[in-house]
């Protein structure tokens, strides 16, 4: 789960519309050393190797823009079962919608048509927030469960005499035998 005094800052990768061309622009980024040290603290990671996106902004009508592009990045992870590090390569693809706020429509209902198009993103002081959606497709990306391929957990029985019935023994039944004995 991402740390939000963290997340928002971790890729602070921003384009001013104002410097954004009619013919759009293309552009490829990597995250420098402190900026993966970052984004491994705010999602948790033993590390993130490396982290790239490339990408365009292309404007359309009335102020808006229109952000595609790609992810790449290389994480470890600590497996869930054995915590030894597990290393993934991820690459998504993203696309959003940039309007100014002001264009925004208030939500009408609680309700989400997911056959609907994406819902836009706001432009913020002039900014299209690259860094940030890029962040958040990692987040969404990242395996929340990894797993080493033959990590298997160990449920042996300590049942003190060694004769468990073939059945798993309670926990309860371990907690019994650690009771003192009048």
């Amino acid at each position: 789960m991402p740390s939000d005094d963290i997340a928002p800052s971790a890729l602070a990768w921003e384009h001013s519309v104002r410097d954004i061309p009619e013919s759009g622009l293309s552009h490829k980024r990597a995250a420098d050393a402190d900026e993966r040290a970052a984004v491994a603290r705010a999602l948790d990671l033993v590390a993130c190797a490396s982290l790239e996106a490339e990408y365009t902004i292309v404007p359309s009508m009335e102020g808006r823009y229109h952000l595609a592009g790609t992810l790449r990045a290389k994480v470890d992870q600590a497996c869930v079962v054995t915590l030894e590090p597990i290393s993934n390569t991820i690459e998504e693809r993203f696309e959003v919608a940039f309007w100014p706020a002001e264009d925004i429509p208030a939500p009408t209902s609680g309700v989400v048509d997911l056959d609907d198009e994406l819902d836009p993103e706001p432009i913020v002081a002039g900014q299209i927030a690259v860094g940030r959606v890029v962040f958040e497709c990692l987040t969404a990306a990242i395996d929340p469960f990894p797993r080493k391929p033959d990590a298997t957990l160990d449920r042996t029985s300590t049942a003190p005499d060694g004769d468990d019935g073939g059945k798993p023994e309670s926990p309860f039944a371990v907690l019994a035998n650690l009771r003192p004995k009048d």
